[in-house]
């Protein structure tokens, strides 16, 4: 068996008569979807079942299931049952159009999609053989049949593939082990606070992203899971506290629209250890508000879709000590990743100077499905260049400085969005910041910056231009400035800069 089958399957048998997933998770419209409560005995039964009804449905070892459910009961049983069947999980975020889902069926051929009802009535064009199930035709009935399972799975050892978000390009599939999981697993274990029975995870992030792995960290280490439909503020913080929510992951525009909510109303959840954040940048200020809000329980973890997080952890105690420069960083990396920072020939930096970051470790993909062109463009020798900038300073802490496909060149003069918009988050009136480069018949791209101010908060023009002035060379600071009540974002909670270079 597969050593994430094994996981699973242990957890099932060692925590039995625990609690594994909660109903009731907020008022009518944020609750949970889905099944209701259920203890590990009962997860362990209906995931051995819808392996059972995958197998009976044709699909073999080494097959791909493609999730696209919003956060429900039943994704775990799923999840755990495709496993133990030695099948693949795909999942892709429900925020993404038909079309685009669509196209990453056709990328990996699956031979079941199981989706939302409203997602599947869109769908075309599948492969040849493709089953899709909805939880209007035949999600529940996975859950009830004869078990089946354990499967071996393939030779390869592939457990997921997760796609990228494709902002610069068609998503790619990273090719995920189950040996690579069972290594994120063990760095979160290491990074959190102690995980197992009578912890809560609330999920209000996607499970199909950054929210199922942290989740998955905590269910397969005892921990009941309670996922929420959708995300909205009140309600989050209601069932927090309701059900003894431990530990929350989201993403950085959630976590500060909650610690807005909680800061109006005066409340912290008693039992909350871990608010678990990544896949964004975050601002300095907004961290610093959230520690006030929430106490010494943020924990950072930085990632890929190709390197699963955490490569670094900021903990609870960088983030307590006030510092800026930490604040501002990833963090420093975990004990089984090696990093480092390349120039434009590969050959490594100094601490300090900034250039393309590459790692290597146990939780690495080995290549992309189907790209073999792209496998060896991204990896070499087990190492694989990120695409992403950054520096490491004398401490060891990770400073990202944004993707290689975003920098700014500007008069001869290169530009990392990150620097300006650090700049521009330490500004008291504002929320969010994205910046990117926009054509310029005199420059050949100038910097432009969408800003969402903080409501009631006035932020000027004037306002961000002083920010950059004080912090910044003039040829860094904006030439285009637009303000907004939010940024686009893409089905992962990162800003979609397609969609937002169409602003400028």
């Amino acid at each position: 068996m597969n050593p994430l089958a094994d996981l699973v399957a242990a957890a099932h048998r060692r925590y039995a008569a625990h609690p594994a997933v909660l109903a009731g998770g907020g008022p009518a419209g944020a609750g949970t979807a889905g099944a209701g409560t259920a203890d590990f005995a009962e997860l362990g039964a209906r995931a051995r079942a819808a392996a059972g009804a995958l197998a009976r449905l044709g699909l073999r070892p080494g097959d791909r299931v493609l999730i696209a459910l919003d956060n429900r009961a039943e994704t775990l049983p799923l999840e755990h049952g495709i496993w133990l069947g030695g099948l693949v999980r795909v999942a892709v975020g429900t925020r993404l159009h038909p079309e685009e889902i669509g196209a990453i069926a056709a990328d990996c051929a699956p031979g079941a999609i199981v989706c939302e009802s409203r997602i599947a009535g869109a769908l075309a064009g599948l492969p040849a053989g493709c089953r899709v199930i909805t939880p209007d035709a035949g999600l529940g009935a996975l859950f009830t049949g004869p078990p089946g399972g354990p499967g071996e799975g393939p030779a390869d050892g592939l457990a997921a593939l997760m796609y990228t978000s494709g902002s610069t390009g068609r998503p790619k599939g990273a090719r995920v082990t189950g040996a690579a999981w069972a290594a994120m697993l063990e760095a979160m274990w290491a990074a959190l606070p102690p995980v197992g029975p009578g912890d809560v995870v609330l999920h209000t992030a996607p499970m199909s992203h950054f929210g199922g792995s942290v989740g998955s960290a905590y269910t397969l280490a005892g921990a009941a899971a309670l996922p929420l439909a959708r995300f909205d503020a009140g309600a989050v913080l209601e069932a927090a506290e309701r059900h003894a929510v431990t530990a929350m992951p989201m993403v950085p525009t959630m976590l500060e629209r909650l610690t807005a909510a909680a800061v109006e109303r005066g409340a912290r959840p008693a039992a909350l250890r871990a608010i678990v954040y990544g896949a964004a940048p975050i601002s300095v200020p907004a961290l610093l508000r959230a520690r006030d809000a929430f106490g010494d329980v943020l924990h950072q973890f930085y990632g890929l879709s190709e390197a699963l997080a955490p490569l670094t952890v900021l903990a609870p105690g960088d983030h307590a000590s006030g510092d800026a420069a930490r604040l501002a960083s990833a963090g420093r990396p975990v004990a089984s990743v090696r990093l480092s920072v390349l120039d434009g020939d590969g050959a490594p930096l100094p601490a300090g100077e900034t250039g393309e970051l590459a790692v290597s470790g146990p939780q690495i993909m080995p290549g992309y499905w189907n790209d073999e062109a792209a496998s060896a463009a991204a990896l070499t020798g087990g190492v694989f260049r990120t695409g992403d900038l950054g520096f490491v300073d004398a401490g060891g802490y990770l400073h990202l400085a944004g993707r290689r496909s975003e920098v700014i060149v500007t008069g001869g003069y290169t530009v990392h969005p990150g620097e300006v918009e650090r700049a521009i988050a330490a500004l008291d009136g504002v929320a969010e910041v994205a910046v990117l480069g926009v054509p310029d018949a005199t420059w050949g791209e100038t910097v432009a910056a969408a800003v969402v101010p903080r409501p009631g908060a006035a932020v000027t023009e004037d306002d961000v231009l002083r920010a950059c002035a004080a912090r910044l060379a003039g040829y860094k600071k904006p030439r285009r400035i637009v303000f907004a009540d939010e940024l686009p974002q893409n089905s992962t909670g990162k800003v979609a800069r397609r969609l937002l270079r169409a602003w400028f």
